[in-house]
């Protein structure tokens, strides 16, 4: 088994990639709801483009592409620590802009049970950083 792929750093951005992406299916604020307020507005990530764009669809090609390794049975060239940190740098745009969409709107999920979806994201964006460091690692110890 060729060990250029499946590495702990792999693992690391799948699990960040597949919380990324949850995140985006859950609540991301509210309004109103509390006693004595109108009923409550509440809003899913995925509902607005941006998150849709810029969030879920790069993080189902992070997990294409750590699960085409596997799939081809060998090293693909496209697995590269280049190509996740690109896909990450767009998920980091599309969180902060996204953000700031909410911040405008005075929507920023404040307490945070009231839009988990965004500290979901965070989450998963830490391990996903943190999977880009170890495949950078690992492929600068084969190099060397």
């Amino acid at each position: 088994m060729n060990r250029s792929y499946g590495t702990r750093g792999h693992w690391l951005v799948a699990i960040g990639a597949i919380l990324i992406g949850g995140s985006t299916m859950l609540q991301w604020w509210q309004t109103g709801g509390g006693s004595g307020q109108l009923a409550a507005i509440t809003g899913v990530g995925i509902g607005d483009g941006r998150v849709f764009l810029g969030m879920f669809a790069p993080s189902v090609a992070a997990l294409l592409l750590v699960t085409l390794p596997f799939a081809s049975g060998r090293a693909v060239a496209i697995d590269h620590p280049l190509a996740y940190l690109l896909l990450f740098v767009a998920i980091i745009i599309s969180y902060v802009w996204y953000l700031f969409y909410l911040a405008q709107h005075s929507l920023l999920p404040w307490p945070p049970q009231q839009g988990i979806g965004a500290w979901l994201a965070v989450v998963g964006m830490v391990l996903f950083s943190r999977g880009i460091f170890e495949v950078f690692e690992e492929r600068r110890r084969r190099l060397y």
